[in-house]
């Protein structure tokens, strides 16, 4: 047994509440080390051992290296000074005791690890809509253009080669008029890209946080959206851009104007003056000299953003945030904005745009609900668009990202399969549509929230930024139908099916000869397994193995069907099966 890969801590990362009654906890473990795993809690002024609450712990998740077994306690009471110790029973049959002092052969008297107390502030919840929800990412200014009669700019053919200069026209109107289309696609929550007063087509370069950009609309066109969204049971989630602001905002001219001087020199980071691009004496967002960067920790600045966050949900009722940059903005604030709000708008949603590893920002519960999984797009681009890992790795890779969260967290995860900033996923696969409808029925059947980047669904190419930013193709003619109506077919079981959105998510067969794996969702009520093949021709797959077999409901056919012993399988192909489970089962 390698005692070295054991972990635990009494930390937000391994204990957490789920409420002010309810315990969740994790010990990682060498995977296939043990038994057995058993955590054994009480509360400290109960002295009769009787008390002690035993509950056995199961595998949640998998990688190469690790097990990670969770389990969940509930107490008739709000938990306060609970002991508790982890029974480790390994292959062989030996108990292990793990305590806050170390690993035991014995059973020790002292030592325990210990949960203090449970407030309001320390117990995680993310908005019950915000789970398993479909989001739909909108570049406005290449979405529809809906005020044709706008001339703030040289408009380029809707077709033309999309650029960083370039506009297009796209604007609010254009989304609204476009709303039929996504509620009859599945669509439960928009994310808007900037659409406050900016420099450049993207908008990422902020002049005023307070005003509608023209190019997009007016404040009544914004507000217009929101509720005729909402009318049709769509959510709409803005674009902060917090992190850093255009060098044309209020605040930095005067810093130029009035170098140290100005009750604003440190809302940024400048180093010295006068301010001067070139050479550039200041800090920047990706070294752009253009977006100088926010200085976050600055409480000035701090109540600034926040103010801005209310002033959008109170005046146009929207759903919540998607904050740029997130993990480049100071904890401190983030803390501080989602006590605000939360207290305001509880059912706010707050999603943190990082490209790697997101628990910083969403782990302990007390600033973000979730982040932008660009780790898993990453998975899915090197799996299912190139075919450059093997489906244990895949299978591994999957399981170590959900460990690192609590599944209050991964069942918001912004799952993307590409966005603004990324080669579009048809484009990663080759222009491969067999490839891009196997990662779109992974990405629509996983525990998560999936993510469609405008486009994805008719089948828009485009390298990465700025070619991945072409105007929306509306063209029947040009869109690709098929790929179209197997975006609706999943988003449609999805959204028919709780299991599919809030079950768990276990995978029951990974099979690197054949490029086939199976996971299984379950909430207890319904139970759904899906068979995925990623390769070419006809792969036949043992199922004798797995405790795979009986009767089940082909969710693409809707016949009954009996799964035996081998399973068949076409190139690219997937089989989606449902049981009903039995009462009491």
């Amino acid at each position: 047994m390698n005692e070295a890969a054991i972990i635990h801590r009494a930390s937000s990362e391994y204990i957490y509440a789920g409420s002010r009654t309810d315990l969740y906890f994790k010990v990682l473990v060498a995977k296939g080390d043990m038994e057995k795993c058993t955590v054994v809690c009480w509360k400290r002024t109960l002295r009769n051992t009787d008390s002690r609450k035993s509950e056995k712990m199961e595998i949640a998740y998998q990688d190469a290296w690790r097990d990670d077994y969770r389990c969940h306690v509930s107490f008739s009471e709000p938990t306060h000074y609970i002991k508790y110790y982890f029974k480790l029973e390994d292959r062989s049959g030996v108990c292990h005791y793990l305590t806050n002092e170390g690993l035991f052969r014995e059973m020790p008297e002292s030592g325990f690890f210990e949960y203090l107390y449970t407030n309001d502030s320390d117990y995680f919840s993310v908005p019950d809509w915000a789970k398993g929800i479909v989001f739909y990412q909108i570049f406005p200014e290449r979405y529809k253009p809906g005020n044709v009669s706008k001339n703030r700019h040289l408009y380029e053919r809707w077709d033309s080669i999309p650029t960083r200069d370039n506009y297009l026209g796209g604007d609010l109107k254009g989304i609204e008029q476009s709303l039929d289309y996504l509620k009859e696609l599945g669509v439960g929550c928009l994310y808007l890209t900037p659409i406050f007063l900016a420099d450049f087509n993207h908008k990422y370069a902020t002049i005023d946080y307070k005003e509608v950009d023209p190019d997009f609309g007016t404040l009544d066109d914004l507000k217009r959206l929101v509720c005729n969204s909402h009318h049709k049971g769509i959510r709409i989630l803005l674009d902060g851009v917090f992190n850093h602001c255009g060098i044309k905002f209020a605040p930095f001219q005067d810093v130029v104007n009035n170098d140290s001087l100005s009750r604003y020199s440190d809302w940024f980071f400048i180093h010295s003056f006068p301010v001067t691009a070139e050479p550039l004496n200041y800090e920047c967002v990706g070294d752009y000299p253009l977006m100088p960067k926010l200085n976050t920790s600055n409480p000035e600045v701090q109540d600034f953003i926040i103010d801005v966050m209310l002033y959008w949900l109170e005046v146009t009722g929207m759903d919540g945030w998607r904050l740029d940059v997130a993990d480049e903005v100071d904890a401190s604030l983030w803390v501080k904005a989602r006590r605000t709000i939360k207290a305001r708008y509880p059912n706010a949603l707050l999603i943190g745009e990082t490209w790697t590893d997101g628990y910083g920002l969403v782990g302990d519960g007390m600033r973000l609900d979730a982040v932008m999984n660009y780790l898993f797009r990453d998975i899915m681009v090197d799996y299912f668009a190139k075919g450059a890992i093997a489906t244990t790795d895949f299978c591994f890779r999957i399981g170590n990202l959900l460990s690192r969260y609590w599944d209050e967290v991964n069942m918001a995860q912004y799952n993307l399969l590409g966005s603004h900033d990324t080669t579009r996923f048809l484009t990663e696969a080759g222009g491969d549509v067999r490839k891009c409808k196997l990662a779109v029925a992974f990405q629509m059947l996983f525990i998560g929230s999936p993510a469609i980047y405008y486009g994805e669904e008719a089948g828009m190419e485009g390298l990465t930024d700025p070619l991945c930013r072409g105007g929306m193709v509306w063209d029947a003619a040009s869109r690709n139908e098929e790929l179209a109506a197997w975006y609706k077919l999943l988003i449609s079981l999805r959204t028919t099916h709780h299991v599919l959105r809030c079950g768990s998510y276990v995978q029951v067969l990974a099979d690197d000869i054949r490029r086939v794996f199976a996971f299984e969702r379950c909430d207890g009520k319904e139970r759904f397994i899906v068979f995925l093949h990623n390769g070419e021709g006809t792969a036949h797959v043992n199922l004798s193995a797995t405790s795979i077999g009986g009767v089940w409901q082909d969710m693409m056919s809707d016949a009954e069907v009996r799964i035996d012993e081998q399973m068949m399988l076409d190139s690219y192909g997937v089989k989606i099966f449902r049981e009903i489970l039995k009462k009491g089962e």
